[in-house]
């Protein structure tokens, strides 16, 4: 490939997001907006948590240095966002630069000023470069589902890769943990009817819990940064007659190609077998089904296109790229069976949830999703 760089896709860029920043429902850090109020709020959450006075600083003044020095790609959106996605980017360039695939030079980053959980790759025409952005609440999703995922798991960890696994047990298991179920029906209703986690209760994991918490969210995220380089590393989209659904496998595969080595250094306080195996794709891609069940129910139409394939045939195509010692393939698909069958577990209560909600009130909520979304700017 011809490496040319990437100055057209960041003057490109530059131009599209201030368009879409522009918009009054942009997803962008109003002038008024003072920190100090979401920092009272993060340390009595923290401190609820059990987290010490100086675990809370520590934690604080981390994010406050991170934010400091994140890159400028969408001024005026949260800089943690920046922040996050520019190491995440680096992660996966730094991965595909060891594996010698340095496509990645024609990349330029942005953050899209959109609510809801969303990743994308535009290639810039008459150019190999492209744009991959997120938006604004891309992590803020990962993270969410991520706390959930770990709480569930942990109600019985042996149980979900055990041979007595049943789905109608699993959902018993949930609704004998009704704290845990109403979570996720929070966080499912919150991202439907906002595209935000506006509703969603912060309730920080224990500082013991939290390296493994994010091992989860950051096998999701580096998942979703890293199949839109996948789909920009063979050029998809260029070709109009291309199979779509080809592209999506081949996007996926990318992402695991790059997340076995990735999860086996990564020492966050251990190896990331959430990464290295695929699961964290297992778990977004599930979340993401799940949300657009309940999106559907609050009145969204159904999309029109048939772009991507189904989940569980996504899926059945990640063994495809674990050609390994036999013992190392059935760890990592132990971590990929357990990520499914908890997903489906919690889709499937979570659907019963819907079916019996009153027709009164999800009428009304279907009304106020309406008058939501058609204030704010779409992808």
């Amino acid at each position: 490939m011809n490496e040319e760089g990437n100055d057209v896709a960041k003057d490109l860029w530059s131009q599209m997001f201030e368009r879409a920043a522009a918009h009054p429902g942009a997803a962008v850090i109003e002038p008024g907006y003072d920190p100090r109020d979401d920092e009272e709020r993060a340390r009595a959450g923290f401190k609820a948590a059990g987290w010490s006075e100086q675990q809370v600083d520590e934690l604080l003044e981390l994010s406050t240095r991170r934010d400091e020095v994140a890159p400028n790609t969408s001024p005026g959106v949260n800089r943690s966002v920046e922040a996050f996605h520019g190491s995440l980017c680096d992660d996966v360039e730094a991965e595909m630069a060891r594996q010698g695939l340095h496509t990645y030079r024609n990349v330029a980053r942005g953050i899209e000023p959109i609510t809801g959980p969303f990743a994308s790759k535009a290639g810039v025409i008459m150019t190999e470069q492209s744009i991959i952005t997120v938006s604004a609440f891309t992590f803020r999703f990962c993270g969410i589902v991520a706390k959930a995922f770990y709480r569930t798991i942990m109600l019985d960890p042996f149980y979900w890769q055990s041979d007595s696994f049943t789905l109608p047990e699993a959902k018993l298991l949930l609704r004998a943990n009704m704290p845990i179920a109403l979570y996720w029906n929070r966080t499912f209703m919150s991202f439907a009817m906002t595209g935000t986690n506006a509703t969603v209760p912060f309730e920080p994991s224990e500082p013991n819990m939290l390296p493994l918490v994010e091992q989860v969210a950051r096998a999701m995220e580096i998942f979703v940064i890293a199949h839109e380089y996948g789909h920009h590393h063979h050029g998809h989209g260029r070709d109009m007659a291309a199979d779509a659904h080809a592209e999506e496998f081949e996007a996926d595969q990318f992402a695991l190609r790059l997340g076995r080595p990735m999860g086996e250094r990564d020492r966050t306080p251990i190896w990331n077998p959430y990464l290295a195996s695929g699961a964290g794709g297992v778990i977004i891609l599930k979340a993401l089904e799940t949300l657009r069940r309940f999106e559907h129910e609050l009145g969204a139409a159904m999309p029109t296109s048939d772009t991507h394939p189904s989940i569980d045939d996504r899926i059945a195509r990640f063994d495809s790229v674990a050609a390994i010692e036999p013992i190392a393939f059935n760890t990592l698909r132990g971590f990929r069976v357990a990520s499914a069958r908890v997903m489906d577990a919690v889709g499937a209560l979570l659907e019963e949830f819907l079916a019996v909600m009153p027709e009164a009130e999800k009428e009304r909520m279907i009304a106020k999703r309406r008058e939501v979304w058609e204030q704010l700017p779409t992808s």
